[in-house]
């Protein structure tokens, strides 16, 4: 996310506080807003104006360009901070009517949800603020050949393409995640568990609703290997980690991903599966189409906060390991036939995983 869609989201945060109540407050806090081009083409505007311009077209226009989907339904609740009749909504009414179009909200929406929203929000203004910059294409810039657009590559450029290796990520970027979710046809994950598996359920439920197949593998929880990985984690936080971290999470995703099918038709529910393996994890994997991210398991760290891999292509070297290794921990692990009725099958599964009692 780049330091231009933290400051729009900083901002944003003081606009669904201020906007109903003290807009004045607003005059001088708003750089990012007001170096819109939209902004800058209104004139010459005092800061009054310019407060009342963002407030009264800008943002009402930009919340109406919007995208379908829950997370822009939820975003265009909390910027409407008035009804029709001019009467100020209340943060927590808003807070309420956002979290309504979310599945499997978190209880505290200030500290979980508004953050990532206002990112969100931030990523699609600017994206809306470019295409207002650069207007239509001039009649002069006509396609080349498509030789011409695609030149040789040079040696390094080569050596990444066979790789695969697209780009390195300090972590993982959910919101990077999610963006490459939208119009994919196929999303797969594996991990041993998905931490903030609540940040990508409404992404995940749009997917299935587009015709999208989901296709989820964790480690299987009551096994010796999840208490291992357990172990491992507490190696440098024993206090934090002093639960079966594994075994919780695991149980917390199922738990979210029942919600999710819940939350979607029967035809959309077909195509979510999910399976739980039982060896030893060697990489985790979030793929969407032909591109994934790809983490390992470190001693003391979540793979999510490892560094990231961005892979492209399912040929290339790193594509291949990591779709192949996905391919082969899939076709050894057992499938929920019904994710709604997960904690009656994750006692079943236990002897077809040969484990003894």
């Amino acid at each position: 996310m780049s330091a231009r869609s933290r400051d729009l989201a900083a901002e944003l945060k003081q606009v669904i506080r201020l906007a109903g109540r003290d807009p004045e407050e607003l005059e001088g806090r708003l750089p990012t807003l007001s170096s819109f081009h939209r902004v800058a083409q209104a004139g010459q505007l005092d800061d009054p104006a310019s407060v009342h311009f963002i407030l009264r077209r800008l943002i009402p226009e930009y919340l109406d360009r919007l995208p379908a989907g829950r997370d822009c339904r939820a975003i265009r609740e909390l910027l409407t901070w008035e009804d029709d009749d001019g009467d100020a909504h209340s943060l927590t009414t808003r807070y309420h009517k956002a979290a309504a179009h979310l599945v499997n909200a978190a209880g505290d929406f200030g500290r979980r949800q508004e953050p990532r929203l206002l990112l969100e929000c931030a990523r699609r203004f600017i994206a809306l603020d470019q295409d207002d910059r650069v207007g239509p294409a001039p009649a002069s810039a006509a396609r080349e050949p498509a030789a011409r657009e695609r030149p040789t590559p040079q040696p390094a450029a080569a050596d990444a393409a066979r790789s695969g290796i697209v780009a390195v990520h300090n972590g993982l970027d959910y919101h990077l995640l999610v963006e490459h979710m939208h119009g994919a046809s196929e999303i797969a994950i594996l991990n041993t568990w998905i931490p903030e598996l609540n940040l990508l359920a409404d992404a995940l439920v749009d997917a299935l609703t587009r015709g999208t197949s989901v296709s989820i593998l964790m480690l299987y929880p009551d096994s010796e290997i999840a208490r291992l990985r357990t172990q491992s984690l507490e190696s440098s936080t024993r206090a934090r980690f002093a639960e079966d971290r594994v075994q919780s999470g695991v149980r917390h995703c199922l738990e979210v991903l029942a919600a999710i099918a819940r939350s979607v038709d029967d035809d959309s529910r077909r195509r979510l599966r999910v399976r739980l393996y039982h060896s030893l994890p060697s990489i985790a994997v979030y793929g969407v189409d032909d591109r994934a991210f790809v983490s390992v398991f470190l001693h003391g760290q979540l793979a999510v906060k490892s560094v990231q891999l961005e892979i492209h292509g399912r040929e290339s070297t790193m594509g291949a390991l990591a779709f192949g290794e996905m391919e082969t921990l899939w076709e050894h692990g057992q499938e929920f036939k019904d994710v709604e009725r997960w904690q009656t099958e994750l006692t079943d599964m236990h002897p077809r995983f040969g484990i003894p009692r």
